[in-house]
């Protein structure tokens, strides 16, 4: 297939890449959320041998992880510095199943109907609704028949708390804010001794929300899965909590018409969706 002619939105390379560079999170190693989030997965998807496509790869902890549980992994990821380190993070746990794409994921030219299921963490709403309906049925063409797609989404009740808060983060200082007109969570962060900074903007969607974004696009949501949330002084990630709390959730999404499932009260599975 042909790459499609947008691409992702302008601010988020260099958001990425500075964030990066500035709290060295997604150069680490493979941690032990990583890993426990690829065992969530294989609840999810059923075990190997699987094709596993993950979009916005970021340092591949994640992708790395799966490998190792024994899936073939392809992680896309635009910037060249975390593509690279997936390369090395790969190559230094002996993980050929691991296959590097540094590209953008509006054109990224994948096959069609190759993948069993696709991963998106920490990342989904970085454009319009438009652009998240456009990925969606990108996601779908790349599903197998019996794939299932796995989409984190930031709830805009837990955005709307985070506004003021924020902290240091290795080199540099982080601060929430959040746009209620857009539901929109925006994610500043500065090097304390310049002037530079960046932002990320990720549009935060309720479940009855994302319902009505997936009209259309051939996906159905067919089971949410609550992640965790902070405390109320935004001190510390607490790894469980009700939907109605929650900072985030996975969708699970499946191509055509699926009866829904009953919501997946966060367990003990579930501490590593942050």
């Amino acid at each position: 297939p042909q790459p499609q002619g947008r691409t992702m939105p302008h601010w988020t390379r260099r958001f990425y890449a500075k964030q990066a560079a500035w709290s060295r999170v997604y150069y680490g190693p493979v941690h032990a959320a990583a890993r426990a989030r690829a065992r969530w997965v294989r609840t999810v998807i059923g075990p190997p041998p699987q094709r596993v496509l993950e979009l916005g790869a970021g340092g591949g902890q994640d992708a790395v992880a799966l490998a190792a549980l024994g899936y073939e992994v392809w992680a896309v990821e635009q910037v060249p510095g975390l593509a690279q380190h997936i390369r090395d993070l790969a190559r230094l746990h002996g993980q050929p199943r691991v296959r590097v794409l540094q590209a953008d994921f509006y054109r990224v030219a994948l096959p069609t109907a190759a993948f069993d299921a696709v991963g998106y963490w920490d990342g989904f709403g970085i454009g319009t609704d438009a652009d998240q309906r456009r990925l969606l049925r990108r996601i779908r063409a790349w599903l197998r028949p019996h794939g299932v797609a796995l989409i984190e989404v930031y709830t805009p009740w837990h955005a709307a708390r985070s506004a003021g808060h924020g902290g240091r983060v290795g080199r540099a200082y982080r601060q929430y804010a959040f746009d209620g007109e857009h539901n929109r969570w925006l994610d500043r962060w500065w090097l304390p001794e310049t002037s530079e900074q960046v932002t990320q903007s990720l549009r935060c969607y309720a479940p009855a929300d994302l319902r009505l974004l997936l009209e259309g696009t051939g996906l159905t949501l067919v089971q949410i899965h609550p992640g965790g949330r902070m405390d109320e002084a935004w001190t510390r990630f607490l790894p469980h909590a009700a939907l109605e709390e929650a900072m985030s959730y996975v969708a699970v999404l499946r191509p055509g018409s699926h009866p829904e499932r009953p919501l997946r009260q966060p367990t003990g599975k579930q501490a590593m969706l942050q």
